[in-house]
């Protein structure tokens, strides 16, 4: 009873440990790394403390109820700081024993009830009613050596019976042994008869088929072990068969398989097939026409369309494809003057931008679209800036009002372009716009100092292309005459070449030149480049004329009459805006007769000399003497009317040969003399 006893010893502690946790588990809300090695026991239940009272250590996620908001996460919200931090739902517990206070204390072994004599217990079964071994062994009374065993009444009498003495001479006598030829017959015996199959009477109509020969019956089996699997005897041989005729013997009649047929007979379409009969009305391949009844007229020539005129129509591959000063822009810039801004059924950024930009497809169409339109649109606050109220303004804030300064304009770009899909930026930097002094020979540079804003937009072929839609779209007048603002479209500021667009414009950032050459110049290095005064087109230079101002020569502002240094004789230069241009094509017209204006050697003798022209290049060598005085001024003028007419396409050789005449002048550019 010995082991009896520690077997129920045992499940009765595991009848306590059922729902015990496992020592030195961990409760699965929180873990503390730095005091893993401690491992202190939880608090019963009812004492548990809140959550957001736990001890802190180095690895424990911080609680973010009162942290900045930038030791958040992104997307959680705060948390109110007076309420507890909350914790996830456990499951419920078990209500706490009273044997088992805590785990830090011994566990105390339950009181066993008290021990019977061995005489009186009982061996009974009885089945469990917990998940655990019984009690009681189930083992039989016979293996533990016992010599009794016990059943019950019911009434609590027990019956016992002894098992009689083991006696061995009283046991039978064995059966004899039998020798080893009856046991071979036996097995034999036993074969042939599982290997017996009754026959069962057949039908009168199917007892017996005529024709067919009888089965030769098989060898009896032999009684011998090794014979009892005979060779099986061979086979009749089959007659040979003859014909298939239907009344041959059915043992001589076998079905013939069909004669095989080659593949080309069986009409792969590989079989030459009669071509279908020719209609007596189709027309012949013959020069002549065919004049019989029934025939089709002949195909009018004349209507087909000209190859050579369409491909003429079409834009030449080259140099010309790619450059922007002679590209037409007539659909862009006619279709942004359809949408004024008054008009606009509200300041909705992304449906201006769908008007503008849906109908084209190239990104620079688009973009020429929303350079022009600003011109239509937006005036210079002029107001604002020369009283110092200039206010940040936002996309929608300047299509309602229509007034912009610089980086209301590039602001309002960038948003339309972004809108339409492309790749734009707003780039800030020094510009050589309005109150723009140059620097005197031997003056320092100043510090750098950010005044305008300008454009970057990604056009056709993945090019970057600088653009300024504020100094495109016009310029400020005379202050003398308080003209203001002066709405003018300068198309010079979204077709310069990005060199050109940087004689004027230094950014900010050195990323932002996207100069073509590849260079990235220095900031000295751009306001040296018009020290002492460079000479500039007027505002019709580009548009009206096609010149390009940086192919003005000499290039700086000031010439000095009486020069040691320089030659005795002064060379005037200019130039079209692109080698390929065509006045009548990209420009306004036919050219108009250039003329230098000169003062003569004291200043008095006023003459005007015209320039040499190949139709791209103006030039024109003058002694230096005999430009004028110094304090004077030296101009190129266009003889834009001659005696009451356009004087565009005026012929050198009608101006020089005229006697009396009446004429108009356009200045182009202009020189100081020194």
């Amino acid at each position: 009873m010995a082991e009896s006893s520690i077997k129920a010893r045992i499940a009765a502690l595991n009848l306590e440990e059922v729902h015990a946790p496992a020592p030195g588990t961990k409760p699965s809300y929180s873990y503390d790394a730095a005091t893993a090695k401690k491992k202190p026991p939880p608090p019963p239940p009812a004492q548990r403390p809140p959550a957001n009272q736990r001890q802190q250590t180095v690895n424990n996620p911080p609680i973010l109820s009162n942290a900045p908001t930038t030791a958040r996460q992104l997307g959680n919200q705060p948390m109110v700081a007076d309420s507890p931090r909350l914790s996830p739902a456990l499951p419920p517990r078990p209500p706490p024993r009273n044997n088992t206070a805590s785990r830090s204390t011994p566990r105390q072994t339950p009181i066993l009830p008290p021990r019977r004599p061995s005489d009186n217990c009982s061996l009974s079964r009885r089945e469990s009613n917990e998940s655990i071994s019984t009690v009681a062994s189930g083992i039989s009374t016979l293996s533990l050596g016992s010599n009794r065993t016990g059943t019950s009444n019911g009434n609590g009498t027990l019956y016992q019976v002894r098992a009689p003495a083991y006696n061995p001479s009283a046991l039978p006598p064995l059966p004899p042994k039998r020798a080893p030829e009856e046991k071979s017959a036996t097995r034999n015996a036993m074969k042939s008869n599982r290997d017996y199959v009754p026959s069962h009477a057949l039908a009168p109509a199917l007892s017996k088929t005529p024709g067919l020969p009888a089965r030769p019956s098989l060898p009896p089996r032999q009684s011998n072990a090794k014979a009892s699997s005979p060779e099986r005897p061979p086979l009749p041989e089959r007659p040979t068969p003859t014909t298939n005729n239907p009344t041959a013997p059915r043992t001589n009649r076998v079905i013939a398989p069909p004669p095989r047929k080659s593949p080309l007979e069986m009409g792969f379409n590989n079989k030459a097939t009669e071509p279908p009969p020719v209609p007596r009305n189709r027309p012949s391949f013959s020069a002549a026409p065919d004049t019989a009844a029934g025939a089709p007229p002949p195909v009018p020539l004349s209507s087909r369309p000209n190859l050579d005129a369409i491909m003429a129509s079409k834009p030449k591959p080259g140099a010309h494809g790619s450059c922007l000063i002679c590209r037409d822009f007539s659909g862009p810039d006619q279709h942004a003057a359809r949408f004024p801004r008054e008009h606009l059924p509200s300041s909705d950024v992304g449906f201006l931008a769908h008007q503008l930009c849906s109908p084209f497809s190239s990104p620079t169409d688009k973009a020429r679209a929303i350079f022009t339109w600003l011109h239509h649109n937006v005036d210079y606050d002029v107001h604002s800036f020369f009283n110092g109220t200039v206010s940040p303004t936002t996309p929608e804030k300047t299509i309602t009002s229509g007034l912009a300064v610089c980086e209301g304009y590039a602001g309002l770009f960038a948003a339309l372009a972004l809108k339409a899909g492309l790749q734009a930026l707003v780039v800030s930097g020094d510009g050589k716009g309005f109150g723009h002094t140059p620097l005197e020979p031997g003056q320092p540079v100043p510090a750098f100092q950010s005044n305008h804003a300008w454009n970057a937009v990604c056009i056709d072929n993945g090019e970057w292309k600088l653009i300024d839609s504020c100094w495109g779209s016009g310029h400020l007048g005379c202050q003398l005459k308080n003209e203001g603002y002066v709405r003018a479209f300068n198309p010079s500021e979204f077709t310069k070449s990005n060199d050109d667009f940087g004689s004027k414009h230094f950014p900010s950032d050195n990323a932002h030149q996207f100069r073509n050459d590849g260079r990235v110049i220095t900031y000295e290095e751009f306001k040296r480049d018009d020290m002492g005064g460079r000479v500039q087109g007027m505002s019709g230079c580009g548009t009206e004329h096609g010149i390009d101002e940086r192919s003005i020569y000499p290039s700086q502002l000031q010439i000095k009459i009486r020069d040691p240094v320089g030659p005795p004789v002064v060379r005037f230069m200019f130039s079209t805006l692109c080698a390929h241009w065509d006045h009548v094509r990209h420009g306004k017209g036919k050219p108009y007769v250039m003329l230098l204006s000169v003062a003569g050697r004291d200043g008095r003798n006023t003459k005007y000399l015209p320039f040499s022209t190949d139709g791209r290049t103006w030039w024109l060598d003058v002694d230096r003497l005999e430009l004028g005085a110094p304090g004077q001024k030296i101009s190129v003028n266009a003889v834009t009317e001659f005696c009451g007419k356009d004087a565009r396409g005026l012929s050198y050789e009608t101006w020089n040969n005229k006697k009396a005449y009446s004429c108009q002048f356009g200045v182009l550019c202009m020189w100081e003399l020194i």
